[in-house]
């Protein structure tokens, strides 16, 4: 008798909130395609209609009997986004630095003033490689602003940071799914969610210091993909795998390199599977692909510009042991090595083998073209600390079942608990107590670059403040200034000591932003404030200046 396919609560809860992100970028982007104008109650209409047609689809195949399993997710959900949140406070502004930021920001302004893509050649010198960009996340950001009566900008950390803690709650739920019953699972399936933040190098710092933000959504994307398959190999059946397409039509709209290894993973989960038969199985497989493949293709007509960052080079974190945890990895090799004995592993087994094969795949690609650092290869590892988790409980699971400990025993269910206490324990302390390092954006400066955007030229606008990321993002975010300009291209615009200089000699920059408690009490005084904002201030020149850019055209 054939099994019928069944979800839990926290499994539909969790599908329908990350269908409704993944709903709104494909809703937003299809518009644009269609050449309607991307109006945020529109996208939110096709966003609600889509994710209440999955949740009705998907609610009478779901048990919500086991409500400690709803808890725990919630739990881990709302406590991931709660200290995400609680570290930006108290402007709950993007932490990361770098140009990344900067970057991605541009987008999100371009897509805020217009409210459609890119399709001008003349954007380029403004927007650079972001014209070819996929703007999954820059559409996302955007909607929430405009829904919030906000903007992306303000919008930005906060959106990322429930996608990053949802996708923490898939990591616990997929390790439901594999911990057999008859064992502490919940315990089990905490301490899963809980040890992927051991490599919080990949998995945080990620996007809260290195700025990959398209990358970190995508992320999310890519493990619902991981746990469909995971739900089809236990029961088979068609409906499931058009979340597979869903997610990842989102996840290739927002970052495409994470693509790559659930399609291994689908392709060998449906290959290796000896039920249904073939002919379905292939049905099976164009219900998860054929979307997918569709949107890619519709993406890439006339984009050859996006196809040569496949090559790109950039400064980028390696897999390092260190970064992971030797005794991760050993529990993770251990887990490796008894998963082809259990029930449900198989398509955890065959994502690793997707990520292996798809940074294999780039190594060879970025050496070909005679790159000296194989950039989205070392991406590709990005993702593996999420199935290294799952199967890292996998031995302590095993060693329970063999000592026919019984998981209704309040005695063994105690000690499970105080075990993942304790995991939970040496895993967050030194992630909960790391000093916070002081963000590039900040409220006072983005008042003051407003305001300065309004009421003098932007190219007449110099930097007073300390960090170089902050001053590339005033000139190139907020001021919108030509990212391709000879002034755009020089290090020392950036640079406080060379702004204080330039300042003091005869015919500089009119004008300029400064974050005040990084000046000296005596430039402070030689500085003819236009307009405050707490700590940051819009400030002239008393002296004779000159700006050649003085007259320069609005950006499109």
């Amino acid at each position: 008798m054939r099994q019928t396919p069944r979800l839990t609560g926290p499994e539909t809860v969790g599908v329908t909130a990350l269908s409704f992100a993944a709903s709104t970028i494909i809703a937003a982007y299809l518009f644009d395609r269609a050449g309607v104008r991307l109006a945020p109650l529109a996208v939110l209409a096709v966003a609600l209609s889509a994710s209440a047609v999955l949740w009705l689809a998907l609610r009478p195949r779901t048990d919500w009997r086991r409500r400690d399993d709803l808890l725990g997710f919630t739990a881990v959900v709302l406590t991931s986004w709660a200290w995400l949140l609680w570290r930006s406070r108290p402007w709950y502004l993007p932490l990361g630095g770098g140009p990344d930021i900067t970057h991605h920001l541009l987008l999100v302004d371009y897509i805020e003033r217009h409210w459609h893509l890119v399709h001008d050649p003349a954007v380029e010198p403004y927007l650079g490689e972001m014209v070819h960009y996929t703007p999954g996340v820059h559409i996302l950001t955007t909607m929430v602003g405009a829904w919030l009566r906000s903007d992306g900008l303000h919008a930005l950390h906060g959106t990322v940071s429930a996608l990053v803690a949802l996708k923490l709650g898939f990591v616990y739920l997929i390790a439901l799914r594999l911990i057999p019953d008859r064992m502490p699972r919940l315990p089990l399936a905490t301490a899963s969610a809980v040890l992927v933040l051991l490599a919080h190098a990949y998995v945080l710092d990620s996007f809260m210091h290195d700025s990959f933000l398209a990358q970190a959504v995508s992320e999310s994307f890519a493990i619902v993909m991981w746990w469909t398959l995971v739900v089809w190999d236990e029961t088979p059946w068609a409906s499931i795998l058009a979340v597979f397409a869903l997610a990842g039509t989102a996840a290739f709209l927002t970052w495409p390199v994470w693509i790559g290894p659930p399609g291994v993973a689908l392709g060998l989960t449906l290959l290796l599977r000896r039920e249904p038969s073939l002919r379905a199985r292939a049905a099976h497989g164009l219900v998860a692909a054929l979307p997918i493949a569709l949107v890619a293709v519709l993406y890439i007509m006339g984009r050859t510009g996006w196809l040569q960052m496949t090559t790109t080079e950039g400064a980028v974190l390696p897999p390092l042991v260190d970064k992971y945890g030797r005794w991760f990895l050993a529990s993770a090799g251990v887990g490796l090595l008894i998963a082809p004995f259990l029930p449900r592993t198989r398509a955890t087994l065959f994502l690793l083998a997707g990520i292996l094969l798809q940074a294999a795949a780039l190594y060879l690609l970025a050496r070909a073209h005679g790159n000296t650092s194989p950039y989205l290869a070392f991406k590709t590892f990005y993702l593996a600390p999420y199935p290294l988790a799952v199967l890292a409980v996998l031995p302590a699971a095993a060693l329970w079942r063999a000592a026919r400990i019984p998981a209704t025993l309040a005695a063994a269910r105690l000690v499970a608990w105080m075990l993942c206490a304790f995991v939970s324990y040496k895993v967050l302390r030194p992630i909960l107590t790391s000093p916070r390092e002081t963000p590039a954006i900040s409220e006072p400066l983005f008042l003051a670059s407003r305001w300065a955007r309004d009421h003098v030229p932007t190219g007449c606008v110099a930097y007073m403040v300390a960090d170089d990321d902050t001053s590339y993002w005033l000139h190139l975010a907020m001021l919108r200034n030509r990212r391709m300009s000879s002034r755009t291209g020089d290090n020392n615009t950036y640079n406080l000591g060379e702004t204080i200089v330039r300042w003091y000699e005869p015919g500089g920059l009119p004008y300029a932003i400064a974050d005040l408690p990084a000046l000296n009490r005596d430039v402070r005084e030689d500085l003819n404030v236009l307009a405050q904002f707490d700590t940051a201030a819009v400030v002239k020149r008393k002296g004779p200046s000159a700006c050649a850019d003085a007259n320069l055209p609005p950006p499109p």
